[in-house]
């Protein structure tokens, strides 16, 4: 590049040619393209930089909004289907494979009258999750019913302080039940037929004869009242159950040898 005025060779920054001293045009024009390519190189770099964070924010919050609709079908899908499914699927495919055994244990547990093993049993596996069992799930019904009363009668023979009236309705309700389920009053469809089998109904016979001498006991009935006590409202046995509760034991004797 060569000075306009002198010929001198000139370098694109030198604003002033060095040997004549005038002006270089093309400097003063080197230096005005460059403020006009700086200003546009800022303005442009600030559009991305503002449309760069524009999209960030857009996009963090759709992937915040994502990823809550995941963890929320998740906690839906754990909650309500996951475990119960996998739990029933596990429970079934057990019950399948051990089911003369289980049975076999339960006939056991019935043969020999221990009724509490037997509830225990049938409620560990979780029999009551299939129908090959709705026999002995009834069964343990009626178990919950006559362990309740015994541990009611019981309860409070070995505890000071207890509520007589409490302990008697609570005893009196169980009593109500059991009575109902043993004499197909509760039972009444079709579904529970199986469970009505003489070996059955000579099980709850067994029960029954346990819970009457231990009423006589514990509570300090008649065989009379006793023998009654099926026929009795629920209101009514219990306060009959009350007050054998507050009789003395001997007394109860001399009215039975009377």
């Amino acid at each position: 590049m060569k000075c306009p005025t002198c010929g001198a060779n000139l370098q694109i920054e030198d604003e002033k040619c060095p040997f004549c001293g005038n002006p270089n045009p093309f400097a003063v024009k080197h230096q005005q393209d460059m403020r006009h390519y700086q200003q546009e190189f800022q303005k442009t770099k600030q559009e991305v930089e503002k449309r760069t964070l524009h999209f960030n924010a857009f996009t963090a919050r759709i992937a915040v909004i994502a990823a809550l609709l995941v963890m929320i079908l998740g906690m839906v899908y754990v909650i309500k289907e996951g475990p119960y499914r996998l739990w029933a699927r596990r429970v079934e495919k057990d019950i399948a494979k051990n089911m003369d055994n289980y049975r076999a244990e339960l006939t056991a547990c019935e043969e020999a009258g221990q009724w509490r093993r037997l509830y225990a049993l049938h409620d560990i596996n979780c029999l009551d999750h299939t129908s090959d069992f709705r026999d002995y799930t009834v069964i343990s019904f009626v178990i919950f019913d006559y362990k309740s009363i015994l541990n009611q009668m019981t309860g409070f023979r070995e505890e000071e302080g207890n509520d007589a009236a409490a302990v008697s309705n609570r005893i009196a309700s169980h009593l109500d039940s059991f009575y109902k389920s043993t004499g197909r009053l509760t039972y009444e469809s079709a579904y529970y037929d199986d469970n009505f089998t003489p070996e059955h109904m000579e099980s709850y016979r067994r029960m029954q004869e346990d819970l009457e001498a231990a009423l006589s006991v514990y509570c300090h009935l008649t065989k009379e009242e006793v023998a009654a006590l099926s026929d009795y409202s629920v209101v009514k046995k219990a306060a009959l159950i009350e007050e054998g509760l507050h009789r003395e034991p001997d007394k109860v004797k001399e009215e039975a040898e009377e």
